[in-house]
């Protein structure tokens, strides 16, 4: 997938510090699912059924612990920072927020990390937690804030 649109776009969204952006593997011989909430089912509960990665923008309003958040819906079944070695390698200084075996997790990258990294660590981790199944593409979904930041 070339990123630059994306990334381009997580530029966008960070400076409204609003919006965010599903990253979602067409799977072959899968149906393609909406994407248009997803990021919620993280929170909420029961999983999609679509392994996929949501990035959302720092807020800097209030008390932020750090960065962009990145969250990563999946169907393992299980934590995957759990383990030795765990199903998923954190890069240096990200923190795990949220581990869920039904869910997915959510994890919280440093301030100022490069967007192009971030789409690379999503892609390559969502790729790990599709197989088996084969990849033969990706969509991302982009949802830009409704009006400009004042």
């Amino acid at each position: 997938m070339p990123t630059d649109r994306v990334v381009a776009s997580m530029g966008r969204i960070a400076e409204a510090e609003d919006g965010w952006i599903n990253l979602v593997p067409k799977i072959v011989d899968r149906d393609p699912h909406p994407t248009s909430l997803r990021f919620f089912t993280l929170f909420g509960g029961g999983g999609s059924g679509v392994t996929m990665g949501t990035w959302i923008p720092v807020r800097r309003e209030g008390n932020s612990p750090g960065g962009a958040s990145v969250g990563i819906t999946h169907v393992v079944g299980r934590r995957v920072f759990d383990g030795d070695p765990p199903t998923v390698q954190l890069p240096p200084s990200w923190n795990v927020e949220q581990d869920h075996p039904r869910r997915g997790f959510v994890v919280r990258a440093p301030l100022g990390a490069a967007h192009d990294r971030v789409v690379e660590w999503v892609l390559e981790t969502v790729a790990a937690l599709t197989l088996p199944d084969r990849i033969e593409g990706w969509r991302a979904d982009v949802y830009l804030p409704l009006a400009p930041k004042d």
